[in-house]
């Protein structure tokens, strides 16, 4: 018979990943209190959760999620040791991307694998996704093209009415 403590820790982790089904598996051993508290306020930033997990729960609870049992056997032998789950919410990019530079500095975490929208991640996989564009980059590319044209547009149509304007003073100045 499971202990309560467990149960209550197993339907805590189903209730996450039922939210927020895109994760990344990292190492935290070694961090400091301080060290570990910095890192959550990083990704709390983004709009995700880093939560220390016991491995073998969060395997059960990747079984019984709809969406996720066919990446629980993917992700279990990434699931020994100090494991820290990362439930990101909308943003994956930006997220990925503060963990990766976070592991960059500090040889104490270190990207393990992942899922994005129902599919298993390899580490690499991970750290390429982490060079993307976050949402807010994107929408800043995306503003500036459908600005340029209609910037281009206006300057045109100033150019035309500037030109107008010239013609109807040289025939003025010429008629008198």
């Amino acid at each position: 018979m499971p202990a309560p403590v467990k149960i209550e820790q197993l339907n805590e982790l189903k209730a996450i990943l039922n939210e927020k089904q895109n994760f990344v598996l990292t190492t935290y051993s070694g961090l400091s209190v301080t060290q570990i508290s910095d890192l959550r306020a990083e990704v709390r930033e983004k709009n995700a959760r880093l939560k220390v997990i016991n491995n073998n729960l969060f395997y059960r609870a990747l079984k019984e999620i709809d969406g996720l049992a066919h990446v629980a056997d993917d992700v279990r032998p990434f699931l020994e040791g100090p494991v820290a789950v990362t439930f990101v919410d909308e943003d994956f990019p930006a997220t990925s991307k503060v963990l990766v530079e976070y592991a960059k500095k500090s040889d104490k975490v270190q990207i393990k694998s992942g899922c994005m929208e129902g599919e298993f991640l390899k580490k690499t996989d991970v750290e390429n996704i982490a060079n993307l564009p976050s949402k807010d980059e994107l929408l800043g590319i995306i503003g500036r093209g459908l600005n340029t044209p209609a910037q281009k547009i206006a300057v045109g149509m100033n150019q035309i009415i500037a030109s107008l304007g010239r013609g109807i003073k040289a025939v003025g100045e010429k008629n008198g």
